[in-house]
């Protein structure tokens, strides 16, 4: 017996008596509001219906490639929608080794990528992940930074919606110097 939970909004869900993978207390779907929302998109714009949402949420492909972004998405990354889309998730963010020969997803250093591996994860088992930690070195206008985000992922046929819960930024030593 698992309680289940809308993977978007939180809402309550009820209690699913089959078996859950791995034992899970949890599992996600979506909630009556949040799927009209979501079946509404097809009179939109994609842009329209990812402006529905109050978190930043990207809308990528199984290579970690933007199709699309909220404008909650476009303030955090600090871009125009021109500049993003198409572009690999650590270049937008700025991940400090996308400018090491290779790019964002080529080097050692992103076979550890947790948004990179959440969303790959996602796209090849269809399981939505919730509040992921991951930790991204980024190059800012102020220096380098160590950035903690708190990714969701929710796979839509080919594509994944990748909502950042919460951001928090600290400099070289450790201290908070900002969040969402």
């Amino acid at each position: 017996m698992m309680k289940k939970i809308c993977a978007w909004c939180r809402k309550d869900l009820g209690v699913d008596h089959s078996q859950g993978k791995n034992n899970a207390p949890i599992s996600h779907g979506i909630c009556p509001d949040c799927y009209r929302k979501l079946i509404s998109f097809k009179a939109k714009s994609m842009r329209d219906f990812l402006n529905q949402f109050s978190h930043p949420v990207l809308l990528v492909d199984s290579e970690v490639k933007i199709i699309s972004a909220n404008k909650e998405g476009l303030a955090v990354s600090g871009k125009k929608i021109e500049e993003i889309e198409g572009a690999l998730v650590g270049d937008v963010f700025d991940c400090k080794y996308s400018s090491l020969p290779g790019g964002c997803g080529k080097t050692t250093h992103c076979k550890g990528c947790t948004i990179r591996n959440t969303v790959r994860d996602t796209f090849k088992s269809g399981v939505s992940q919730v509040k992921v930690a991951a930790y991204q070195d980024l190059h800012h206008e102020t220096g380098e930074h160590k950035v903690k985000f708190l990714i969701s992922t929710e796979k839509t046929g080919d594509k994944i919606f990748l909502r950042i819960d919460e951001i928090s930024e600290q400099n070289s030593s450790n201290d908070l110097i900002g969040s969402l």
